[in-house]
């Protein structure tokens, strides 16, 4: 597992600052301005050059993907960890990927100010995104009901190259290949474009009340105790989230957090409790008034092995906890949120496919089943410690301490 590490300066003072791919908040050492990362779509980052002073580079997109592909297969679930890239235009004699170089250098983030030329991407990402999903699932038996990606870190990477004779890589300073060049880049068949994108720092102030927030470096739900709020950023802003805790827990537990997503299903009757009961054949007999409770997916909201996301999902979605909770901020020992709601739904037809009865007809139902997320809510359940689990008290599920801490880097 690797993670982007990138230099930046802290956009109040201009003190330089290292972060890496998973922080959201930051907080400058110097001035103790506290800022969270915002963009309205996905990350662009640059690698460093190496080349002659009187040489003009240009940039050349890659697409990077890093998470993981699940797939349905008749038999069961099954999953593939990624962490690829690929180019993202044509244009005879460019290296077709960047190999390790996003793991094993530091990057910058994308700026207008950057001087150089960047050539637009011919290919976008949902297009690469599916001859990913094409190439890794070939050694997967068939057929594969459905596919989805968890846990998606995407972004946009732009490698340096310049032309002198031939095309050069600036970040070795070496040629590559044996292409020849002659004529402008326009005339090889490169179009380039002006950056328009940055990153926004946007103060980690409570847009309510204007406390401070307070939340971990990689957390994308920061909480306000001032007026009792969660924040949750959507495109360049911050949007308030409903958070639930577990009522009456006793001290000293620590709490980890999930995703409770109300859904549209088509061709399938699953709104209430008991229509879950039905679809999933529960040995469950249950009375009118909890028959007629809401059916809620749930989904870790932080990142974890595939397996275990998987496990958990499904177990929590048949448990239907909601009813034990109450509107609440969790207490401060909890895990912070790392998965984006976007991802989690991503996962919900691979969880549904896990319960759904009868399993011969699994292939013909998944077609015809369509999910459409309509609200979320986040939900902090306690966790008692062991030496090297947190349970959950009610259910008495586990997690495993030092998968939980290795999956920070997914």
């Amino acid at each position: 597992m690797t993670t982007i590490r990138i230099e930046h300066q802290c956009p109040q003072c201009g003190a330089p600052a290292n972060l890496e791919e998973t922080d959201r908040l930051f907080a400058c050492p110097f001035c103790r301005v506290r800022s969270f990362l915002l963009t309205r779509d996905y990350f662009r980052y640059v690698l460093p050059a190496k080349n002659p002073a009187d040489k003009d580079l240009f940039y050349f997109p890659y697409w990077r993907f890093k998470g993981t592909l699940l797939f349905s297969l008749p038999s069961g679930n099954d999953h593939k960890f990624l962490d690829v890239n690929q180019c993202a235009a044509d244009l005879p004699g460019m290296p077709a990927t960047l190999g390790l170089r996003a793991q094993a250098m530091k990057l910058k983030f994308l700026s207008q100010e950057l001087a150089g030329r960047f050539i637009s991407p011919t290919h976008s990402f949902s297009d690469t995104f599916t001859a990913f999903q094409t190439r890794f699932s070939q050694t997967l038996p068939k057929p594969i009901l459905y596919s989805a990606h968890l846990g998606e870190s995407m972004g946009l990477l732009y490698s340096p190259f310049y032309a002198r004779d031939r095309l050069y890589d600036a970040v070795l300073d070496r040629p590559i290949g044996n292409r020849m060049l002659s004529g402008s880049l326009a005339d090889n068949g490169f179009k380039d474009e002006k950056p328009d994108w940055r990153v926004n720092f946007v103060p980690a102030l409570c847009p309510d009340c204007g406390w401070d927030l307070e939340g971990q470096r990689s957390a994308l739900v920061l909480h306000c105790r001032n007026c009792t709020s969660s924040w949750y950023p959507s495109g360049e802003k911050l949007t308030r989230v409903q958070s639930d805790c577990m009522e009456k827990a006793e001290e000293g537990l620590f709490y980890l957090p999930f995703w409770q997503i109300t859904c549209e299903i088509s061709d399938i009757a699953l709104k209430t409790y008991g229509d879950l009961v039905r679809v999933a054949n529960l040995p469950r007999i249950v009375d009118a008034p909890v028959a007629a409770r809401e059916f809620r997916f749930w989904a870790p909201a932080f990142k974890l092995r595939a397996q275990a996301f998987m496990r958990l999902a499904e177990s929590f979605t048949l448990t239907q906890a909601q009813e034990m909770l109450t509107p609440a901020l969790p207490p401060e020992r909890h895990h912070a949120v790392t998965l984006p709601v976007e991802e989690a739904c991503e996962s919900l037809k691979v969880v549904l496919a896990g319960f759904l009865k009868p399993r011969r007809r699994i292939a013909e139902m998944l077609t015809r089943i369509t999910i459409h997320p309509t609200h979320f809510r986040l939900a902090y359940l306690p966790f008692r410690e062991d030496q090297h689990d947190y349970i959950q008290v009610q259910t008495g599920q586990a997690v495993n301490k030092n998968l939980l801490s290795l999956s920070c880097h997914l």
